[in-house]
């Protein structure tokens, strides 16, 4: 064999050697950081540790492989255990990776039995966040849909936009929110003259309204709210004198309402809304106006009063700026001895701000 020959031989060897050189070269790599989380937890988190080092090569055509972090000889400037998973980890252990993951695990308050796991993405470049998610995880199986969650996760290194942060670091759960709000509305003063027992025959003042309350709210579950606190509220305006039909003068009431409500509430990121419904009692304190209309227009609930609205607010500051709507009705509706003010029905519009204290996680 002539030196001819053995070039010929050895050059389709070399092209693929070649190839498969410059294929390896263009893996990128991913370093993983043993997650953090307490003792309770470690089954979870080990496990979805090292499904995720076997998974992440399986996805998107083998781009990037991946490699666990060694913790056995940390450098002086990394403390025992190195940076918390919302840390970029330092460049020193990830040993020239293009990116690094890090992650956390903790009890699911909400989902008895469950645990959550939360991955942060970072780009080593510059120690820059890419984005983090969480995912819930019940049993061994729920880890089954992970390739669509590191999917997912693997999408964030082709985007140069702002982090993203999904059920994130600033959606903070509380088990307790205190909120401040005030505002305006109306409320309609339904008159039955109930001389023939019928309900047919009506008349309707309206009123404006103007209220200031301290609400006071329990997240029992990550969808679900028990709400009280204390309302204060005014009703006012001019009078008319039901038997003469003539003007007569103005009325002033004060009174307050404490409301008990189930509330069920969407939380993601800065956002949280709500719908909520519930009963309140309605203790009047105070009326002014002219004695005919006083001896006319005296009004106190026989039962607990009804309310149905809405909320919606955005994280500001420390805490979270909303807006409030809700319809209320009450009125005397077993009382047959009186024949004027049947029922009542408002509508009241506010604004508050609120605050979350004891975070769940």
């Amino acid at each position: 064999m002539n030196k001819y020959s053995v070039l010929r031989l050895m050059l389709p060897i070399v092209l693929c050697s070649l190839f498969i050189g410059t294929a390896l070269g263009a893996q990128e790599q991913i370093a993983l950081h043993p997650f953090w989380g307490p003792p309770e937890s470690d089954e979870v988190t080990n496990a979805f540790f090292d499904r995720t080092l076997e998974e992440i090569p399986q996805l998107l055509d083998g781009r990037y492989s991946t490699f666990p972090i060694d913790m056995s000889n940390l450098p002086a400037d990394v403390p025992e255990g190195g940076f918390p998973p919302w840390i970029s980890p330092s460049p020193a252990i990830t040993r020239n990776a293009e990116y690094a993951i890090t992650g956390e695990g903790s009890p699911d308050t909400d989902v008895p039995g469950a645990f959550r796991v939360r991955v942060y993405l970072w780009r080593m470049e510059n120690g820059r966040l890419l984005g983090s998610d969480e995912m819930t995880v019940t049993d061994p199986e729920s880890l089954d849909i992970l390739p669509y969650f590191l999917d997912w996760v693997l999408s964030w290194i082709d985007t140069d936009e702002a982090p993203i942060v999904v059920s994130g670091v600033e959606d903070e759960r509380h088990w307790l929110y205190l909120g401040l709000r005030g505002g305006g509305g109306y409320s309609n003063w339904t008159y039955d003259f109930r001389s023939n027992r019928t309900a047919l025959v009506h008349d309707i003042t309206t009123f404006m309204s103007a209220n200031a309350a301290l609400q006071v709210s329990v997240q029992l579950a990550r969808f679900f709210e028990l709400q009280t606190g204390i309302n204060v509220i005014s009703d006012f305006g001019p009078v008319d004198n039901h038997r003469t039909g003539e003007a007569d003068g103005s009325l002033f009431t004060l009174e307050l309402k404490i409301p008990v409500l189930a509330k069920l509430v969407l939380q993601n990121g800065r956002v949280k809304a709500g719908i909520f419904g519930g009963a309140y009692l309605q203790l009047p304190l105070m009326q002014w106006g002219s004695d005919n209309a006083l001896d006319y227009y005296a009004y106190r609930a026989d039962i607990p009063g009804f309310v149905f609205g809405m909320s919606a607010g955005w994280k500001l500051g420390p805490g979270r700026l909303f807006l409030d709507g809700r319809l209320e009705y009450d009125g005397h509706w077993f009382n047959e001895e009186l024949e004027l003010i049947n029922y009542r029905r408002a509508n009241r519009l506010s604004i508050g701000y609120e605050w979350g204290f004891f975070r769940k996680n």
